[in-house]
């Protein structure tokens, strides 16, 4: 049994009078038989009528979940019916009309509790769809506005800003029901955030969504005609990296690196020997005292350190070595522990990575070497924080005097030269050491790898022919040396021509059966 209700909104006409035309919607009945019975009592005589541009339907039967939607015409809610009704003769029941009541910022609370926990980029993921769903209702542009109010008012912000980002705009079809998004209004998005960021950072904000799409979609059991991504095009961008360490780069690069670790390692002896003395000033009784006495704690245990001297832990300088010789991805490195470090069998294993697969990485020996000597205060092996690398990367390049490298270059770096050396001479072979998961992404060091192979191509070709040429003369095989009458049997040292003053063996009972005696002869000269 199915309900149908027209909630079209109410038009009110007077003839020949098009200004008293009135649109009333449909929650508003009272209000357009108000306005319906003051016109009368002008002598005027309104008509009213009932748009057809909203349909409400109820589906009801006995044993099944009653359906209710909206739809923009009559024939489009009668076809609903007609669709309902037979899958449920059939056995079938489907919700078509959660899709309705379900927005994409509900699912995307959904994933952010239920999914991000669980994956590996959870915590970045879930910055970034918090932050698309604050956008959605302009609570950040919001902010801003009223921290402008404020300065104006006050001469100071009151209001934290709680991001250090540009808002996002053109998202409010966030809050729309899922069967109301468009393509024309995901595009939108997109074309405003590429005013900000690269295109490559909205593709990733692209799949994200799909992801939340294809995830809670499914896992809610929501009937949709579209996805809402279908029809939505994504950007071609090439953002490919191919900066490789040149000329003497790396050499300045590492003797920055050891400058560094330098700095760093006076600077961890002066914190272990002003330590003490640091927290004796804590509890100094003025601010003014606390600076005072810490500042002078450091500036003895600094001179302590340089006249006594401090061990070098060359933190930085194994890090750029390690990077260089195992291609490791930053994260790799950084998440190494000291227990997942075979040295007697000289690698290391990740139980995870990037892709999510265990990897394992071999250990050249100066890798090692360096690695014995950082101190092993923490399980990890390089126990230094993101935002403190990047500092240090960005002094040691500066000193150094190279510009645009970055630290996921000397991951290319040496893939490149593990493809350059023939030692990974298929590109299989190369994905074991790179830890690539897809074969695509390791298409641009394909013509390295051809180089070593028609290299090596070419060694075992000259190979080859060495041991089948002697003094520019063809070599016999020794199987072809026993056809000849076994293993005593002579060989000339100079090509074989036969010409009359050879001596042909006759006695064909001594010759073996697989060879055919040439005689020597004349070509006969016509007269």
């Amino acid at each position: 049994m199915a309900d149908f209700t027209n909630r079209s909104p109410f038009i009110v006409n007077v003839a020949r009078r098009p200004n008293l035309k009135r649109t009333f919607a449909y929650s508003r009945k009272d209000a357009a038989q108000t306005y319906i019975n003051n016109l009368r009592e002008q002598g005027l005589e309104p008509t009213v009528d009932q748009g057809d541009s909203n349909w409400l339907v109820r589906v009801r039967r006995e044993g099944h979940k009653d359906q209710s939607k909206t739809f923009k015409s009559l024939s489009e809610a009668e076809a609903f019916v007609a669709t309902v009704e037979a899958e449920q003769r059939q056995g079938l029941f489907r919700d078509y009309t959660k899709g309705a009541k379900t927005t994409t910022a509900d699912l995307i609370r959904a994933y952010i509790e239920e999914d991000c926990p669980g994956l590996k980029g959870g915590v970045t993921y879930t910055y970034m769809l918090n932050a698309m769903v604050a956008d959605s209702n302009n609570e950040l542009a919001k902010r801003i506005a009223q921290r402008k109010r404020e300065l104006k008012e006050f001469g100071k912000v009151l209001t934290p800003l709680g991001a250090v980002r540009a808002p996002m705009t053109s998202l409010e079809w966030l809050n729309l029901p899922l069967t109301e998004v468009m393509p024309e209004d995901i595009e939108a998005f997109i074309e405003d955030r590429r005013e900000y960021v690269e295109d490559s950072t909205v593709n990733r904000q692209i799949q994200l969504l799909s992801a939340v799409y294809n995830r809670q979609i499914s896992k809610q059991r929501i009937h949709l005609e579209h996805m809402p991504l279908d029809g939505v095009r994504r950007l071609k961008f090439f953002n490919e990296r191919d900066r490789r360490l040149v000329g003497d780069e790396e050499i300045r690069l590492m003797e920055a690196a050891r400058r560094e670790d330098q700095m760093l390692s006076l600077e961890a002896r002066v914190q272990e020997l002003a330590e003490q003395d640091v927290k004796a000033a804590r509890q100094r009784e003025t601010h003014y005292a606390v600076n005072r006495d810490r500042k002078a704690a450091y500036e003895r245990a600094r001179e302590q350190a340089i006249a006594e001297g401090f061990p070098h832990i060359p933190t930085m300088e194994a890090f750029l070595v390690f990077q260089l010789a195992t291609a490791a991805r930053r994260s790799e490195a950084l998440g190494l522990f000291w227990d997942q470090i075979e040295w007697d069998g000289r690698q290391a294993k990740m139980p995870t990575s990037k892709n999510g697969r265990p990897r394992k990485l071999a250990l050249r020996t100066d890798v090692m070497a360096l690695l014995k000597q950082l101190p092993r205060t923490s399980d990890l092996v390089f126990d230094i924080a993101l935002k403190t690398l990047l500092k240090a990367w960005r002094r040691i390049c500066d000193a150094a005097g190279i510009e645009d490298l970055r630290i996921h270059d000397l991951r290319h770096e040496g893939i490149s030269r593990a493809a350059e050396s023939g030692l990974f001479p298929t590109i299989l072979d190369l994905q074991a050491f790179s830890g690539h998961r897809d074969l695509r992404s390791l298409s641009r060091y394909t013509h390295l790898c051809m180089t070593a192979l028609a290299i090596r191509a070419d060694q075992a070709e000259a190979a080859r022919l060495e041991k089948m040429e002697h003094n520019g003369r063809m070599r016999l095989k020794q199987s072809a040396l026993s056809s000849l009458g076994g293993a005593t049997a002579t060989v000339r040292s100079s090509p074989c021509v036969l010409d009359k003053a050879d001596s042909v063996a006759t006695d064909t009972e001594s010759v073996p059966d697989n060879v055919v005696v040439f005689r020597a002869f004349q070509r006969a000269v016509q007269p």
